[in-house]
């Protein structure tokens, strides 16, 4: 397992003279869509697509409720989704109402397998290297 990395160069606003410099940047694929997922897990699992796409929407939508009630939903070998709020510390009990509520967001938390996977996977540079700047992706070779 390897992850595709190549240069981008970025400018440095927060300087006056706006110097440009280079950094790394992994190379993003496009997102799987849920019906080549369901093709995907069909295929792996030899169960009929229709199967799967009725249990990848049954699971989706029960992960939605139970996490929009406040419940942990928990996969032993994946992870946990749950919700994270962010609250202004304030000085007294009566102080601390909703208003002081910040934001509400949905955490995951992968499982530590998943965590050291990502942690060993190996990083490869695409072979001649490309340079993004500003939405153009330039290429040359390294």
């Amino acid at each position: 397992m390897a992850i595709i990395a190549r240069t981008k160069k970025v400018k440095l606003s927060f300087f006056e003279e706006k110097p440009e410099r280079y950094k790394l940047q992994q190379v993003k694929y496009p997102a799987i869509k849920e019906d080549a997922l369901i093709a995907y897990i069909s295929n792996s699992a030899a169960v009929p697509r229709s199967t799967v796409k009725a249990c990848v929407e049954a699971i989706s939508e029960a992960i939605v409720y139970f996490v929009i009630n406040g419940h942990r939903v928990s996969f032993q070998n994946f992870g946990s989704f749950g919700l994270k709020t962010k609250a202004k510390a304030v000085r007294t009990k009566e102080e601390c109402t909703l208003s002081t509520l910040k934001r509400i967001s949905i955490n995951f938390q992968p499982v530590q397998d998943i965590t050291d996977l990502v942690h060993n996977t190996s990083i490869e540079m695409a072979s001649g290297s490309q340079t993004a700047v500003g939405g153009e992706t330039d290429y040359h070779s390294a």
